[in-house]
Order: C-alpha cells, then structure tokens, then sequence
C-alpha cells in the first residue's frame, strides 16, 4: 500500500473515530438537558429540524433537489416519522431511568437482533459467525444486567431495549430502500420527516420548554452539532474512504466511548460483571457485522445513527 493510501486510510479511520465520538455524546448530553428542564420533544423536534436544513442546503448545493421514486419517498417518510423517531426518543429518554453507560451498551444489543429476526425472515442465511455472536451478546446482556436485575430501573431497561429492537426493525425495513439512493439524501429525509413528527405530535402532545438555562442550551445545541451533524457528515465522508463494513466495526466503539465520557463527567461506575459484559455484547455485534451477509447492518449504520 502506498503512503498516499495509507495517509487517506488513517485520515478516514479518524473520521468514523469522530463520529463515534460525536454520537457517544448523546445520552450524555440528554441526562444534562433533562436535568436543565428540557422536554423530550423541544429536544428532537430541534436536533431533527436544524439537522435536516444544513443536511438539504447540502445536498441542494451540490446536485439538486433529489428525485426519487414515489415509493422510496413514502418509506423513508415512514422510516423518519416512525421508526427513527421513535427510537431517538426511547433511547434518550432512558438516561432518565438508568446511566448513560448502561443505555449505550444495551442499545448495542441491535446488531444480533437485526442478525435474528434477518434470518427469521429470511433475508438473511445462518451462519457460524451469527451464531456466535448471538451466544456472546446474550452471555453480554445477561452480565450487564445481572441475574436478578438488582438494583436496575426496569422502566430504563425496557426503554433502551426498545429503542435497540425498533432500531433493528427500522434496519430491516430500510435494507432495500437504500440501494436505490445515498446515505446523505436518505438521512436528510429521514431527519425531516422526524423533525415533522415531533413539531406536529411531540410539541403538542408532550409540551415544549423553552424557557431553559444557557447550559441547557448548550446541552442542546451539543446533541444538534455533535450527536447529529459533526457525527452524520463525518460517517459519510468515512464510509467514502474504507467502506461501510470497516466504517461499522470501527462504530461499535461507540457503547465503549459512552461509559468512558459517562465515568469521566457523571462518575458513573459499571460493576467488573457488567464491564465485562459489555464486551461480549460489543464483540457478538461486530461477529454479526463480519458475517459474510453483513449488508443489512452496513446500510443502515451508514445513513443514520
């Protein structure tokens, strides 16, 4: 390999590190705006609508407005207003229940639940690498949370398991879609039509909260800029240089980076079992991404986060 490659290879490895980074920091950043008073649906309804403005004004300004099937319009509106969503909204609203570190490692329970129900539904094949990693991430889970459940918030749990089992579904439905546009454009659709679920449903339903600390603010515009723009564009821009198989495995740091920030400014502390936990359930996600049918888990990993 060249320099030239392997300049341009570290480079692209440093931007899907970035992103990881950037979507490391969302539950973090949700425990501080909920703590400053911040509604569920003020913060989605502008994570999602500021997103997706810079998202269109970028894709407007290099190739136009896109056009699409009607078809492929239609679900990825269903895939925003529903799916991504409703898993956004559940996986952040966890930290209100459990610590951040513990909710990132539970999300990351979806790769093997998209690995089950793909070969459920048979978009998938079986293999020995699905079956090991659904043995390590179980064996993980069952760590992470005890045998007993003692001393866990089993409303918590519940949520950041939801929000991995939606998530999982969302990627199967998306498996196809995908393939007949690029990551950008469907992130941008989708992040509008989440933005348009949360200003049409979530504002009036849930009530906004505007009236909010400047730290909040910033909480706020850390989810915006970080967990969702910096993280997205850098994936992208990532996933261009070494691909979407390399892109993902180096994403599944990203549980591994939450309970790093959450010890840093929370003193969160997992327990040695569920640290140890944790890594099966790390290691079974990345053995569902190297199977030698990973493209479900690639797609989808590669549009939204």
């Amino acid at each position: 390999m060249s320099k030239l490659n392997k300049d341009s290879t570290g480079f692209a490895v440093l931007l899907v590190l970035i992103s990881t980074l950037g979507f490391s920091f969302y539950p973090i950043l949700g425990k501080v705006v909920f703590v400053g008073g911040a509604s569920l649906s003020t913060v989605l309804f502008l994570r999602f609508t500021i997103a997706a403005l810079i998202f269109w004004a970028i894709i407007i300004s290099r190739e136009g407005f896109p056009r699409l099937p009607l078809k492929t319009w239609l679900v990825l509106w269903g895939m925003g207003g529903v799916g991504y969503s409703m898993m956004a909204g559940l996986y952040i609203s966890s930290v209100l229940f459990i610590p951040a570190s513990l909710a990132a490692l539970l999300l990351y329970a979806y790769p093997v639940i998209v690995t089950v129900l793909a070969v459920l539904t048979k978009q998938e094949k079986f293999s020995i690498y699905k079956l090991i990693g659904l043995i390590l991430s179980t064996f993980g889970l069952v760590l992470v949370l005890g045998l007993a459940f003692n001393g866990i918030n089993y409303v918590g749990v519940m949520l950041a398991l939801g929000a991995a089992f939606v998530y999982a579904i969302y990627i199967l439905i998306g498996n196809k879609v995908l393939e007949t546009t690029t990551p950008l454009v469907s992130t941008t659709i989708i992040s509008t039509s989440a933005a348009l679920t949360y200003g049409v449903i979530g504002l009036p339903i849930g009530g906004s909260t505007w009236n909010l600390s400047w730290g909040t603010w910033m909480g706020i515009g850390g989810i915006i800029l970080f967990s969702t723009i910096i993280g997205m564009l850098t994936f992208f821009q990532g996933i261009k240089r070494i691909g979407a198989t390399s892109a993902s495995i180096i994403s599944m740091t990203e549980p591994v980076m939450t309970v790093v920030l959450a010890v840093l400014i929370f003193n969160e502390h997992l327990t040695l079992m569920q640290t140890v936990g944790g890594i099966f359930v790390v290691i079974g996600g990345i053995l569902a991404v190297l199977s030698p049918a990973p493209k479900i888990i690639q797609q989808l990993n590669s549009s939204t986060n």
